[in-house]
């Protein structure tokens, strides 16, 4: 089934904080977090909806000529049909129409996945947070990666 991207409602911290533990279970963010991140000046946010059901999500913050994607995850058993793209181009189209340059975002270093979606959008490697995730084995790094948004108009 194929998923739609609409923008995340202002009463969704609940819900969210369920997708969150669901896709990332070794530090799931609870709903007070999800909900304080959502009243950070310049916060927007999209759901990844099958049918009514929501199956991913995206938290996303403008700051001005840059947008910092805060979180993005998709269920586990939805993963690698689309949804993931389709979160990130919602997330750089609504960052380009509030004018940013440029979308950064970190990585945990042991998430290939994750890196290999990002790197076919064309994100590259700016900087790196040492021991920044905790994983049951120990710290992970982060990797912080940035693409250049595009100074023409697109359509995403």
């Amino acid at each position: 089934m194929t998923s739609r991207i609409e923008p995340m409602p202002p009463d969704a911290a609940v819900p969210i904080s369920m997708l969150h533990r669901a896709c990332f279970p070794e530090d799931p963010w609870d709903a007070t977090a999800i909900d304080q991140i959502m009243h950070i000046s310049g916060f927007f946010g999209r759901v990844a909806c099958v049918q009514d059901d929501p199956i991913g999500f995206a938290l996303a913050i403008a700051l001005g000529i840059e947008t910092e994607v805060v979180s993005i995850g998709v269920l586990p058993d939805h993963r690698r049909r689309g949804t993931g793209f389709a979160l990130l181009d919602a997330v750089c189209a609504e960052a380009r129409l509030r004018r940013a340059h440029r979308v950064v975002l970190e990585v945990a270093l042991d998430n290939e996945a994750a890196r290999a979606l990002y790197a076919r959008r064309g994100f590259t490697f700016v900087g790196r947070r040492r021991n920044y995730y905790s994983r049951a084995e120990g710290l992970v790094d982060a990797l912080i990666l940035a693409v250049q948004l595009p100074t023409f108009p697109l359509a995403f």
